[in-house]
């Protein structure tokens, strides 16, 4: 099941037909990137065929590097910035303390990974994972406090 719509395929895929246009074709973007033409031809095309086919973020980023602008970065942020951002809610004590339980919940996990004085693998991802946790609420708060919830 495909999480992007219909419409954010296209914004991509133009996206990626104009920098290529912008490189001198796909032909030339091919050889700058050592991709095939035939490949990239894939992430621009529209068809039905290729609908699920976008290039890769290491090419994106290449080819906005090698064109002087952000093709790809401006169209995938313009799709970021679109998606609903999820509400802090209203700033109540309440509120401000499951804040409180998201942000001890980061340090029992660093805790709990650092008792045996190594920390492995799991336990790096438990951690990661209880930041980005924390830092969604935080992002909602901040978006609260600067009026752009």
């Amino acid at each position: 099941m495909r999480s992007i719509s219909d419409k954010d395929s296209g914004i991509i895929k133009a996206a990626t037909a104009a920098a290529y246009e912008a490189m001198g074709g796909v032909s030339r973007a091919a050889e700058a990137l050592a991709v095939g033409s035939s490949t990239l031809t894939k992430y621009a095309s529209p068809n039905e065929e290729w609908k699920d086919s976008f290039i890769r973020l290491d090419l994106a980023v290449e080819l906005d590097r090698r064109t002087g602008h952000p093709f790809l970065l401006e169209a995938m942020t313009k799709l970021v910035k679109s998606t609903p951002r999820k509400s802090f809610g209203a700033l109540t004590a309440s509120a401000v303390l499951r804040l409180d339980v998201v942000l001890d919940d980061v340090v029992r996990e660093v805790v709990k990974a650092i008792e045996n004085d190594h920390v492995d693998a799991a336990e790096r991802l438990a951690v990661c994972e209880r930041i980005v946790a924390a830092q969604t609420v935080l992002a909602c708060l901040f978006a609260e406090m600067t009026g752009e919830a």
